[in-house]
Order: structure tokens, then sequence, then C-alpha cells
């Protein structure tokens, strides 16, 4: 079965980087920045979208997703991706294509190790990644400033030029991008060092990123084995623990020699070889988060010839919400086919540095990716930030995000576009603030169908 993922080989970019922006400047005729800050209310059934994905789902882990999505409006809204994917197709747009995350919301970002084990900050989630339109990325991630902000506590003046600074961010990561060679933008400057180095001497955020970097630095899989597993008379097993880990019967636990077998043809060929010293100690299926709760997700155990463990993440690879939401079709082999390696390709070109343990591949009816579970990885903590740390990490997210999307060719029409208005992120901020009304809706309606618990 071919696994395409993101087809590139017809792309080759023969127009000049200057050509590129006087197009994307040209484009603020057709689109100007007014039309793109104006909110278009959409006719839509929010419960009958949010079905749709749920029907895709496992039907016994949906109480637990419910009760999950409903903790907050922001928690909502990270669980739904597939109402603002439907509602940002609805409005006006540069149409100008690069390779989008599809869910650039604050809690998508996260400290890593690279594969040379040096500290990074970047983007950590890639399951609605693809081609699409620069401006969804950026409007989603000022969304989620304000909806975090609102869980927060902050005020609703505040969280708007919140918003403001998060384009801005995004605007000035672009230019600067601009300002470097291709091969320079290939090779992005995210780790945690650099970033230390923005932050101005004795700032107390220079203590909750080391905070956050040495928590990271603690996780392995060693320290995986310590918390999910215990010795039993068959041996070490993952402790069972309600919804969130289980052990199954299902065709992946069944077949999880063959699958492992294909993942690794998928995966380097220096990780595939050294996978061969490793044998299958035991799998369970593990789910965590809110936006994936409830997909199929797993955790293998491995023992190496030598005693030591490595565990494996195994998670479903869902179409996009966009796709899942809008079209009723049955999963099966061909509506699945190539999302694992959809991810994996989006995960390589969007990072600046990415596990070296990705791969993929096919069951007999779904799509899955891998990738080494909790390995020096840790997302910050929203709750924990004062409000300059939270100014501070929202910008950071935006100008990383414009980072990410300099990777794809066409970004300087996106620089073009932008130029140094400052009518762009005013426009951004009045879409996100308008937007916010339409979550609200949306978070209503759903409480009403499934309250939160007493």
């Amino acid at each position: 079965m071919a696994n395409r993922g993101f087809d590139i080989s017809n792309i080759k970019v023969t127009t000049s980087q200057a050509e590129l922006i006087e197009q994307g400047h040209a484009l603020r005729k057709k689109v100007s920045f007014e039309e793109l800050g104006t909110f278009t209310p959409v006719q839509r059934d929010p419960l009958l979208l949010i079905q749709r994905i749920a029907d895709m789902l496992v039907p016994e882990l949906l109480p637990e997703r419910f009760r999950r999505m409903g903790a907050s409006s922001f928690t909502f809204f990270r669980g739904t991706a597939e109402l603002m994917a439907h509602d940002l197709n609805h409005q006006a747009s540069t149409h100008i294509p690069v390779v989008i995350s599809g869910d650039a919301h604050l809690g998508n970002f996260g400290f890593f190790a690279s594969p040379e084990r040096q500290f990074v900050f970047d983007l950590n989630d890639f399951d609605e990644a693809g081609v699409n339109s620069w401006e969804r990325d950026v409007k989603r991630l000022a969304v989620s400033a304000i909806l975090a902000g609102q869980e927060h506590g902050f005020g609703e003046k505040k969280l708007h030029h919140l918003a403001r600074d998060v384009a801005a961010s995004y605007q000035a990561g672009i230019s600067a991008s601009m300002k470097r060679t291709t091969l320079d933008r290939f090779y992005p400057a995210n780790d945690v060092a650099s970033l230390l180095k923005s932050i101005p001497e004795n700032d107390p955020t220079t203590a909750l990123v080391n905070y956050f970097t040495e928590k990271a630095s603690k996780r392995n899989s060693e320290q995986v084995v310590k918390k999910f597993t215990q010795m039993t008379p068959d041996g070490l097993r993952f402790v069972d623990n309600a919804e969130i880990t289980k052990h199954t019967n299902d065709d992946v636990t069944k077949h999880i020699g063959d699958y492992l077998a294909a993942y690794r043809e998928t995966a380097r060929t220096d990780i595939a070889l050294m996978l061969s010293q490793y044998s299958i100690t035991d799998v369970a299926r593990h789910c965590v988060g809110v936006g994936s709760f409830g997909s199929r997700c797993y955790l293998v155990l491995l023992t190496s010839i030598d005693g030591s463990h490595l565990v494996l993440q195994i998670k479903e690879a869902l179409p996009t919400r966009k796709s899942g939401a809008e079209h009723q079709l049955p999963l099966s082999a061909t509506f699945e086919e190539n999302e694992g390696r959809r991810i994996i390709d989006a995960q390589k070109i969007l990072q600046s540095a990415s596990d070296p343990f990705l791969g993929y591949f096919q069951s007999k009816n779904r799509s899955f990716y891998v990738r080494q579970f909790r390995d020096m990885k840790t997302s910050v903590d929203l709750t924990t930030l004062d409000w300059s740390q939270f100014q501070l990490y929202a910008a950071a997210c935006g100008r990383l995000l414009a980072i990410d999307h300099c990777q794809t060719p066409t970004a300087p029409m996106i620089a073009g576009y932008l130029g140094d208005s400052k009518k762009f992120p005013k426009a951004i901020a009045d879409w996100a603030q308008a937007y916010i009304e339409q979550v609200t809706t949306d978070y209503a309606a759903f409480l009403a169908v499934h309250p939160k618990d007493i």
C-alpha cells in the first residue's frame, strides 16, 4: 500500500523571493486586513460536528472525553478543533498555502530534546497538520491566548492587547526569517539556550524555563517504567488505571509484533537497527490529553538484551478534524490511508528538531504513527505563569509559529502581504475577540447536553 504523505514531488519554486514578496503585497488589494479581521458568523450545529468526530473514537472512552472537554471554555476549544476548522472555511483568506499545524493553540507548544539531546522549544502536536492558508494557525493561536488568559483570570482589555502582541510577534518572526538565507531558515535557533539569551538578566522567567527543562530532563523510559508498570507473576506489566491505561485484546495488541515490524521499515535506518535488540514485554491502551482522548493510543514496553527499557507511544492517525467532521464516512483503511505518514511528515517539516523514533504503520483498518513516549518532553503548565510570563510565552509561540511556517517555499508571500503594517495585529485581535463569542455559545450548547460533574 502506497504511503505518500505530503506529495512534494512536483514542488519546485522557480520564482525569486523578491517576486513572491511582491505577489504577497499585491494580495492586500484582494484581501484587505479589515476583511481578514472580520469574523463572519457561520450557521452550523456544533453538536453534530462534535458527534461526527466522536463516532470515530472508542465508545467506552467518550464519557471521559466529554468530561475533560467540559472543564472550561479553553479545554472545550482544545477538544473541538473541528468547529474552528469548519468556521475558517467561511472566512476571508489570503489562500497563501503553507504547511500548517492546524491546531496551533498555546497548549501545543513545549520543550523536548533534539536527537543531539539539546533542549528546544517548538510545536509538539501535528495531528491536524496539512497544507492550508497560514492565517488559520495565527487565528487559532490568538483565540487560544484569550481563552487561556480568561481561565487564568486576566482582564479582557489585557487579553485583547495580548492577541495583538501574538500577531505582531508572528509578523516580526516572518520578517526576521526572510532576512536569513534558505539554508539558515532550515536550521532555526529554537534551542532553549538561545531562548534564555533573549530574556533579561535576573528575570524570574529564566527560573521558570529552567524548571521546565529540568523537569523534562528527568523524563525517560526508565522513569516511565517506574511510574507506569509493576512486577507481576507474568513479568513487568503496565498498571491498569481506569480509562487512562487498560490492557485490551484488540487488533493492535494482538498483532503488535507485526505492526512494530512494519513501523521499523519506516523508521530511520540507525533506529531500526537499534530496535533489533529489543523484544516486546507489554502493550496497553493509554489515553491522555483532551483533543486526542478517545482515539486508539497505546504504550509499548520494550526490553533490550541488556535489560534496559524503551517505551514507545502508538497513536491513531485519524483524518484531520475538518475531514472527519464534514464527511460521514466509516473509518476504513482507505479513509485513514497515509494519515500516519501525513502527521510524521508535517512534524519533520515544522519542527526544528524531531524525535528520531518517528515512524508509522498501517493496520487492517487504521493508520498509526509511533514516537518515543515522554523522553525529555514536557509542556508548559499555563496556570503557573504570572501575567508577564504569560505574555512572554504567548509572544514566543507567535514567533515560533512564523519560523515554522517559513519552512514552506511560499512563505515570502506572507512577508509581502504583512509587510510592517500595524493593521495586521489589530485585524487578528479583532477577529479573535469576535470568535470568543462563538466559542462561548458552542460551549454552552455542549454543556446543555454534557453538563459538568457536580
